[in-house]
């Protein structure tokens, strides 16, 4: 089945962005847990194959699911959506507490992906929350205006862009924001996909993991 187009396209709204249904009828648990206001929050898990609570597994988090809708519990990896890495008020750590009491993390930190406009959120989120973090994966996504100034905090958690090569404004964004984490003494890569636009199925779900997977990968390399 073709892979329908991502809902950030259809109108301004961002909120749209941030569909929890997934695609290809793969397994998910919803759960609804209390936020530090009292609100509750709504999140989708989904568990890898053979799941093994004994194990530690990678968990990754964002406020929505595109690039990993169809696989969403590739080996190795568990995935969480949910609109509190988006929404910012501070409900992201009542779902993280939520995680680490459920799940054994691995490297005891979280790995956190957006894109496009949500981007900005999952940003602030690393930078709010450094230490509760690995890695962060901006797929046409950067830091929001004004982030300069709290780049520093990234310090210790890698970032990665990838980003289309025909996607001008958001190559030449990525490509600006690489260059200013670097400088501040974070540690940044850049992929710039050949021919790429602003939405690219091509690097959607195992692609997508396979870049994930190297990432985690030179995070533990590093760490022995």
């Amino acid at each position: 089945m073709p892979r329908s187009r991502p809902s950030f396209l259809l109108g301004p709204c961002t909120a749209l962005l941030f569909a929890l249904a997934v695609a290809g009828g793969s397994a998910a648990e919803s759960h609804s847990i209390t936020g530090p206001n009292g609100q509750k929050v709504e999140l989708e898990v989904h568990e890898p194959p053979a799941f093994d609570p004994e194990r530690e597994y990678s968990v990754l988090v964002g406020p929505g699911d595109y690039y990993w809708q169809g696989e969403p519990s590739q080996p190795g990896w568990i995935t969480v959506t949910s609109h509190a890495f988006f929404e910012g008020r501070g409900d992201e750590t009542a779902v993280l507490d939520w995680l680490r009491k459920t799940y054994k993390v691995r490297q005891g930190g979280f790995h956190i992906t957006g894109w496009s406009a949500n981007s900005a959120a999952i940003f602030k989120v690393a930078m709010d929350h450094p230490e509760q973090f690995l890695s962060v994966t901006g797929v046409a996504g950067m830091p929001g205006r004004g982030s300069e100034d709290r780049l520093e905090r990234l310090r210790g958690v890698r970032v990665q862009f990838i980003v289309g090569e025909r996607d001008t404004y958001w190559r030449e964004g990525s490509e600006r924001w690489h260059r200013l984490l670097e400088e501040k003494g974070v540690q940044s890569s850049l992929e710039i996909v050949p021919d790429g636009e602003h939405v690219m199925p091509e690097i959607a779900d195992g692609p997508f993991f396979e870049r994930l997977n190297r990432l985690v990968a030179a995070i533990e390399a590093q760490r022995d």
